[in-house]
């Protein structure tokens, strides 16, 4: 009898595949009905009417060298894909090098039209398997896993804030363990007003690691605002975590999640439902001072009382950091529970399980990640009963706009050069 095989395991510490090609860092992506395409496109006068009043518009969406004059430089080559279509160049004035206009109804690598691919990416988003999409979709597993892949390769800060403005200035952060190429990893993940603003996966949750992943949050931030700075960041507690925002944002404050510190009383006593709704009434607390004054009763309430010494410890845990919990009330606004980040991290950690978890190395394993949390970000919420909602999804909410009704054409022009900004220069 032959010997088994042994499986193949992928070697998960390579940090990066070979280098990418980045020409998506070139193409603007035009909010365009392919009724607007079929008149415009090929008409040089159209075509500069609808760049000029999109330019005034969403002046965003375009490198600040265009915003100077600008000149169409002719057609890129014929797509084997879509034969129909052909990216537009465009030069700015000075003879620079020329950027490529794409419509927001194809994707990027000319993969396919946002008519035949919205609804598999939106069953995508909710973590439907690629083998029931290629069951009803056709195509291949593999051109669905890509699908989301490339859409990993945005910026994941740049496509969800266009507006500088709208950066927020309170976070929360966590790290969620999960299975590797059947090693533990770490998805460490920034999330704010609902939207996943970064995510990054490492093998371990150390100093080193953690301040390796949240850079590439803080570095996004910076492209969209070189002077952002947040005021505060939730964290659970664990130390790396906190050290690696202290490092990238000085002067941030690190506010201490109450809820991890319920949670642990929790497992300790899961029937002891008067001991949880104490701890939850000093949380009601309205101002510092009137926490720490319930702290304390709390405190004599407990003391007065026998309990066992594992639920003791942590109880006593809970109030000798009652000082880290009441810098909370100094930043209004301020997520003071890890709600913000738990959530999508609750729904990613399903998404991973159902797979058995990420397989492959870091940097494609990575941007799979990263085209989830934008398919997250981006798509539409469900519809309420008898009521219209204000937003159309998480991003719109966050943004304050939206380029298209389409959930996937607004992430595509979101993502227009591939969500990197360009500001324009200082006005003397």
């Amino acid at each position: 009898m032959d010997a088994p095989k042994k499986a193949r395991v992928l070697n998960r510490t390579q940090p990066t595949d070979r280098p990418q090609s980045q020409r998506g860092d070139r193409q603007i992506v035009l909010p365009m009905t392919p009724e607007e395409y079929e008149r415009c496109w090929h008409d040089t006068d159209q075509m500069r009417i609808f760049v000029d009043r999109e330019l005034r518009e969403h002046p965003e969406l375009f490198p600040a060298c265009l915003r100077n004059g600008y000149a169409f430089h002719g057609f890129a080559r014929p797509s084997q894909k879509l034969d129909k279509i052909r990216l537009r160049k465009i030069r700015p004035a000075g003879g620079q090098e020329a950027y490529h206009l794409r419509p927001s109804f194809v994707l990027s690598f000319m993969t396919g039209t946002t008519d035949k691919l919205e609804y598999p990416l939106l069953l995508a988003s909710f973590g439907v398997p690629a083998w029931v999409l290629t069951l009803g979709y056709g195509q291949s597993d593999m051109y669905w896993q890509r699908l989301v892949e490339r859409l990993g390769r945005n910026r994941v800060v740049g496509t969800t804030v266009r507006v500088p403005d709208r950066l927020p200035t309170h976070l929360a952060a966590d790290e969620h363990h999960l299975n590797w190429n059947g090693s533990k990893g770490y998805v460490a993940t920034t999330a704010a007003q609902g939207c996943i603003l970064g995510i990054s996966l490492t093998a371990q949750a150390d100093d080193e690691h953690l301040n390796a992943a949240y850079d590439e949050f803080a570095t996004e931030t910076r492209e969209v605002d070189p002077e952002y700075a947040p005021k505060t960041v939730n964290t659970d507690g664990w130390a790396a975590t906190q050290n690696a925002f202290r490092a990238w944002f000085a002067g941030i404050t690190v506010v201490l999640c109450f809820l991890h510190g319920f949670l642990k009383i929790r497992e300790r006593g899961r029937k002891l439902r008067e001991l949880h709704e104490q701890v939850w009434e000093v949380y009601r607390a309205k101002t510092a001072d009137e926490f720490r004054q319930q702290m304390a009763a709390f405190r004599t309430w407990f003391t007065a009382r026998k309990w066992a010494n594992s639920v003791r410890e942590m109880v006593e845990k809970l109030w000798n950091r009652a000082d880290e919990y009441a810098a909370a009330y100094a930043h209004p606004g301020c997520c003071r529970t890890s709600n913000t980040v738990d959530q999508p991290m609750n729904r990613l950690g399903r998404l991973i399980y159902a797979g058995r978890g990420v397989h492959g190395h870091q940097a494609s394993s990575q941007r799979r990640l990263r085209g989830w949390a934008l398919l997250y970000n981006f798509r539409p919420f469900a519809k309420r009963s008898g009521q219209v909602r204000e937003h159309q999804s998480r991003a719109h909410r966050l943004n304050g706009k939206q380029y298209s009704d389409n959930w996937l054409e607004n992430l595509l022009v979101s993502a227009s050069l591939m969500g990197r900004h360009q500001h324009a220069p200082a006005i003397r």
